[in-house]
């Protein structure tokens, strides 16, 4: 049984009562302020429900669904919305004191957040002498595979990114779309980089209504589109079941909810399923999609930097059914905080294989980047 939505915002949230009008940040579609909620940053730099407030600081507000909700936490959008890339320094070392004279071989890794999980990982595997992977499990391939990406853009600028990807050897590129834009997009992007690239177009539940998804799917029906990444909003589950029947394109569901993941699975409404959140959680609902016969890709956080990618490859490559691109973005960044990055080639990040995380800093970098 699918678990219960959350319902209306309580009519003492911020705003509510006077009927506002505000946008989701992460469907876009504009509602009453009723209908959604409005998060912000606590004191530790976590994103929280400002459902009694108001609460001080910037805010942004989201459809008061499950399904929304997840799907801002699971693609980082509290971070990219709120402009944190991170946990402020006093938040961060609040958090490391109760490790401060801890033996980390007695420490449960699944039970800590980043980026100390991928400290503590790296202890492990080098006092082992061993890679992380082989903490994890068996290893299945020698790299993993990730798509390229551009944000949210007009058209001849996804077409020039489109360009980028494919003369970077990527053969798969993410874009965010709208149904008002997406033909046009998917029409420029593919003739600007050829039949063999794919795109994988990420509508944020935006086309709304299977019939909408459905007209579009039509229309560039000529063209290479691997899926429809959450197409219209997921607790609709029967659309799902129905555009999977009658798309061409596949249809992908980005959640980790084990309870959703089964209840696709049994209505048959996915090819595909983006997974994220955390070791623990991609292990566990990876292995569900298998056994409903769905490859995955992972997304524990795009935006990442080349510590969590690297651990990220090392998780990846025990995953029987994660081969299909990861949203993993390193080399999107103007510069890496490693002496040594993991290698990014032709749309393929190899795994390291010295000891740990078989990463190391470079300390001139890490000096180059702080701030505060």
């Amino acid at each position: 049984m699918m678990p219960p939505r959350p319902g209306k915002t309580p009519a003492s949230a911020p705003e509510a009562r006077g009927g506002t009008r505000r946008r989701c940040f992460v469907t876009r579609r504009e509602a009453d302020s009723a209908e959604l909620v409005r998060f912000v940053l606590d004191p530790e730099g976590r994103a929280v429900p400002d459902v009694a407030g108001p609460l001080p600081g910037p805010g942004l507000w989201v459809s008061a669904t499950r399904a929304v909700v997840n799907t801002a936490s699971a693609q980082g959008l509290f971070a990219t919305g709120l402009r944190t890339p991170g946990l402020p320094v006093p938040a961060l070392r609040r958090r490391a004191e109760p490790l401060l004279g801890t033996n980390p071989m007695e420490l449960n890794p699944w039970t800590l957040d980043s980026p100390f999980v991928h400290a503590v990982y790296d202890i492990l595997g080098k006092a082992h002498g061993v890679p992380v992977y082989r903490l994890f499990g068996e290893k299945h391939r020698e790299a993993i595979p990730l798509a390229f990406w551009s944000p949210y853009t007009d058209v001849k600028q996804a077409a020039r990114f489109a360009e980028e990807g494919r003369s970077q050897g990527f053969r798969v590129h993410k874009i965010k779309a709208r149904p008002s834009e997406a033909v046009e997009t998917i029409t420029a992007m593919c003739k600007a980089a050829g039949p063999d690239y794919a795109i994988r177009i990420d509508p944020n539940e935006t086309f709304e209504q299977p019939s909408v998804a459905l007209r579009i799917d039509d229309r560039v029906s000529n063209y290479n589109v691997e899926c429809w990444e959450d197409p219209v909003p997921k607790d609709h589950l029967e659309w799902y079941e129905l555009l999977r029947k009658k798309c061409k394109a596949a249809i992908c569901l980005h959640t980790s909810d084990p309870h959703l993941i089964l209840e696709a699975l049994r209505r048959n409404a996915a090819d595909y399923f983006n997974i994220g959140q955390n070791a623990e959680t991609v292990i566990k609902s990876s292995a569900l999609c298998a056994a409903g016969g769905c490859p995955v890709w992972l997304q524990l956080e795009g935006h990442c930097l080349d510590v969590r990618a690297a651990f990220i490859a090392h998780l990846g490559v025990t995953i029987p059914n994660a081969t299909l691109p990861y949203d993993v973005l390193p080399f999107l960044r103007e510069g890496s905080i490693l002496a040594n990055p993991p290698e990014v080639k032709d749309g393929f990040m190899a795994v390291p294989e010295a000891p740990g995380l078989g990463i190391e800093l470079d300390r001139g970098a890490v000096k180059r980047y702080h701030v505060g």
